[in-house]
């Protein structure tokens, strides 16, 4: 009896031991995904595109925070980039 009442102790531990590292890989995720569009946004608005575009990016971050920010990533900087040449 006292075997399986420490077997029971030990894998209740483990069982919060394992929901508090998922809990801190949900943590860090979620700062990634903020940190992901809100340096999407800044980049955005620092660009040397102009007002107008800027403007424009800035709506389809906001609209579509994931989509916008990977697009601006992708596509937006180097076509910044282009207009700075």
């Amino acid at each position: 009896m006292l075997v399986h009442t420490a077997a029971t102790a030990l894998v209740a531990d483990l069982g919060q031991v394992g929901g508090v590292a998922l809990l801190a890989l949900v943590a860090v995720g979620l700062l990634a995904y903020a940190a992901f569009i809100v340096g999407a946004f800044i980049g955005s608005l620092t660009s040397r595109l102009d007002a107008g575009m800027k403007v424009v990016w800035a709506l389809f971050i906001i609209c579509a925070p994931f989509l916008g920010a990977l697009c601006w990533f992708v596509i937006g900087r180097r076509s910044a980039a282009a207009v700075a040449h």
